[in-house]
């Protein structure tokens, strides 16, 4: 038998006590898979989430549905897709549009994960994919985007290719529950 699946107040719980493992994954069999490995988080397309037999695949996942940027073209989109993706049993979507659409998302009951430092769809706005935070300048500005993420209402964000020890920083002052993917150097 699984474990209990954990809900927004849990992982908001864990703060700063331990860390999770995430993972993309793209087939029922990365979820199952995921899942026998105890992985806690995992992010997942939209199609996938969807399909019947995912919760099956990973029963006990904090599941993020990604709702990728370009796909939907106005709030009231990503708020279609991100209500069905909860019906459909995500415990959270992960969205890199608008402050606007955060909010919106929020003010629904969503739970959001936004997106800060290297945001891939934004890259040209901080020249190019590459590390971000590493001047005290572009430091700011990543706790900038964090800072507006979390008055937006993201329960989460995702940190982005950012010096381990800027995003170490960020995360210790910030309320909310911050996914570390790649530290640049």
């Amino acid at each position: 038998m699984a474990a209990r699946r954990p809900t927004v107040a849990d992982i908001l719980a864990l703060k700063g006590k331990r860390q999770l493992a995430m993972l993309r994954v793209m087939t029922l069999e990365e979820a199952e898979a995921a899942e026998r490995a105890g992985v806690e988080m995992i992010s997942v397309t939209p199609d996938l989430m969807a399909h019947p037999e995912f919760r099956d695949a990973a029963p006990s996942a904090f599941v993020f549905a990604g709702l990728e940027w370009g796909h939907y073209a106005t709030t009231e989109d990503y708020l279609r897709i991100s209500l069905a993706m909860m019906k459909k049993s995500a415990d959270a979507v992960y969205c890199a549009a608008s402050l606007a659409t955060v909010r919106r998302l929020r003010d629904e009951g969503v739970p959001v994960c936004g997106h800060s430092g290297l945001i891939p769809s934004h890259s040209t706005w901080t020249g190019g994919f590459k590390a971000v935070g590493k001047t005290a300048a572009s430091a700011a500005f990543v706790w900038k985007q964090v800072r507006d993420l979390e008055a937006a209402g993201a329960f989460s964000a995702e940190i982005e290719v950012v010096p381990a020890e800027i995003a170490t920083a960020i995360s210790q002052r910030t309320s909310m529950f911050m996914i570390s993917m790649g530290a640049g150097t």
